[in-house]
């Protein structure tokens, strides 16, 4: 019974994520504002996400009862523990290197995994870029890695709740993704998951998950939103 909660809290999160999943097939949205068929998609999408993220936002807030929604901050600061792949440091001084390390690799893999299609680039999806990005980080953010270390701290002694969660299932998501998708879209998402919720973790704050994802996210959505169609 020690861990009942944190259970019941894992398959609720669950359901917010298959909710999420069901919401990029049919959003609650229908606008047809752009030219672009898959910018309309993205900000449909993207709507209807805030109401999944705010379901999420309300559970953490229910069921961890001592945190509550405190990590929900802007703290950039904290020791950055070794582990795999990473050295000791500090994230307000090594976060930023790190996260453009990952940038660029990401964006190799979005371009590979695009360009085949070829490209058609227009004002109107590059300037829609930034705000969509950073909605989208948001979003994943707060439904695949904020609920997990939260929960995880609030209930238990270890790290590793908030770790496994927070990596594993954005991998698994990624193996349908757009870019990068399949079994390396997988494996990279999960090891990325895995820092992103270490940032957490370590910083007690929001600040380098949801930035290093909007940076992702940037590159990402400049090739996704201008392939020729």
């Amino acid at each position: 019974m020690k861990y009942f909660k944190l259970v019941i809290f894992t398959i609720l999160m669950l359901l917010v994520t298959w909710l999420l999943f069901i919401v990029t097939e049919n959003p609650i949205f229908n606008f047809n504002i752009f030219d672009n068929t898959v910018l309309n998609n993205h900000l449909n999408y993207q709507l209807s996400g805030l109401i999944v993220a705010a379901l999420a936002l309300l559970l953490i807030y229910i069921f961890a009862d001592k945190i509550k929604l405190g990590y929900l901050n802007f703290n950039r600061k904290g020791k950055m523990k070794p582990s795999f792949l990473l050295g000791e440091g500090k994230w307000e001084h090594d976060a930023l290197g790190i996260g453009i390390i990952m940038v660029a690799i990401m964006g190799v893999v979005a371009f590979l995994q695009t360009y085949a299609v070829g490209f058609d680039f227009s004002l109107v999806a590059l300037l829609m870029v930034i705000p969509l990005a950073a909605t989208n980080a948001f979003i994943e953010e707060v439904i695949f890695r904020l609920p997990y270390v939260t929960m995880g701290d609030n209930e238990t002694n270890s790290s590793l709740y908030g770790l496994i969660m927070g990596s594993a299932i954005f991998g698994i998501i990624h193996y349908w993704g757009v870019a990068p998708n399949g079994i390396f879209g997988v494996l990279i998402s999960a090891y990325l998951g895995y820092f992103l919720a270490k940032s957490i973790q370590e910083t007690k704050g929001f600040y380098w998950a949801f930035m290093i994802h909007f940076m992702l996210d940037v590159v990402i959505l400049i090739f996704i939103f201008n392939v020729a169609t």
